[in-house]
């Protein structure tokens, strides 16, 4: 460039990408702008079979109740939680008693995301009261349902004056309600599970079993029936107090254990059933070997021999019948066993 000094280039350089980088900027706000203005309101698709594709819908008319309402979900999406909340009120208010089953499941929504499930609670049973059977009656099952697993996960519900209590019991009670009053829901299988996962998991070992039993009784085509088979020969096994109580649960177990090798053998072996039979067996001839033994001491000869027969004879193979034999070649009701010498 003549008559133009190198510093003077320079900085007509540097004014000249000072400039392209500002309308790159500003292009970029526009666009952001844009499509910010676009999604401030929910995008519905729908299939329009005629042209193969998935075109767009357009939104309800803003200022109607379906607009308004529309309005009110897009706000739940943008995490808006109490501005949706204050917006039912006055839709409420306005619109009186139109739209009302959504607007019960968009406050529900709402009040499960800002974690008040106690409340939320109470505008599904509102919701299921009044409108059970509905479309949306599924919806208000999913949030029920949800509700019902953040108590079992530890979530509190309000008690006396400020203090927080378990809410264990009503997640129970919302998953009753699911599996008894909605028993063709996707959900009343899984609710039967998630509650007899958790009784499981606490120690209620003999509740548990009656919510698995209930999967295999009521839903014989279960995705969780191998599960629910297994679980239940787990439950009423844990359900035995040992060798000083009723038998009637290790008996039950065994028959459980029984029919989910049959039914399941793979899975059988891979959970080791055949040795977990075997323990039982050891139990039980340990339970008949106290028995006996209780009449040893109590000076009743008569019934100790004849459980240390029964134990010998029944349960052959256990630690319980080597025992047995050995008090009755005490007692003298049989020989000793005499060893044989080794051959030469």
């Amino acid at each position: 460039m003549h008559g133009v000094s190198e510093s003077e280039s320079a900085i007509v350089i540097q004014l000249s990408r000072t400039k392209a980088r500002f309308m790159v900027a500003v292009t970029c706000m526009l666009l952001t702008a844009a499509a910010s203005a676009q999604e401030s309101r929910l995008r519905t698709l729908t299939y329009d079979a005629q042209q193969e594709k998935w075109v767009e819908k357009p939104p309800p008319p803003v200022g109607t109740a379906e607009g308004d309402l529309h309005d009110i979900r897009t706000q739940i999406k943008q995490a808006k939680y109490a501005k949706a909340l204050s917006a039912l009120k006055k839709f409420t208010r306005k619109y009186g008693d139109a739209l009302v089953p959504q607007s019960l499941i968009l406050k529900a929504e709402a009040l499960i995301a800002q974690r008040k499930y106690e409340k939320a609670h109470e505008v599904l049973q509102a919701f299921l009261a009044q409108f059970s059977g509905m479309r949306l009656t599924a919806e208000a099952l999913r949030l029920e349902f949800e509700i019902a697993e953040n108590f079992l996960k530890g979530a509190k519900r309000k008690g006396f004056m400020l203090f927080r209590v378990s809410a264990v019991e009503l997640a129970y009670e919302i998953l009753d309600e699911i599996a008894t009053d909605h028993p063709d829901s996707r959900l009343a299988e899984l609710a039967h599970k998630v509650k007899g996962d958790h009784l499981f998991l606490v120690g209620e070992h003999a509740l548990a079993e009656i919510e698995y039993a209930q999967i295999l009784r009521d839903y014989p085509q279960s995705r969780y029936h191998e599960f629910a088979m297994n679980r239940t020969a787990q439950a009423a096994l844990a359900s035995f107090g040992g060798v000083e109580y009723d038998e009637a649960a290790l008996i039950e177990a065994e028959e459980r254990y029984n029919d989910y090798r049959v039914r399941y053998p793979a899975s059988a072996r891979r959970d080791g059933v055949d040795l977990i039979l075997q323990s039982m067996v050891e139990l039980q001839a340990e339970k008949d070997y106290g028995i006996a033994a209780y009449y040893e001491r109590s000076d009743h000869p008569g019934a100790a021999i004849f459980y240390y027969r029964s134990v010998r004879d029944n349960w052959s193979d256990t630690v319980a019948a080597a025992k047995a034999t050995a008090r009755l070649e005490l007692l003298g009701v049989i020989e000793p066993a005499v060893a044989q010498p080794p051959t030469p």
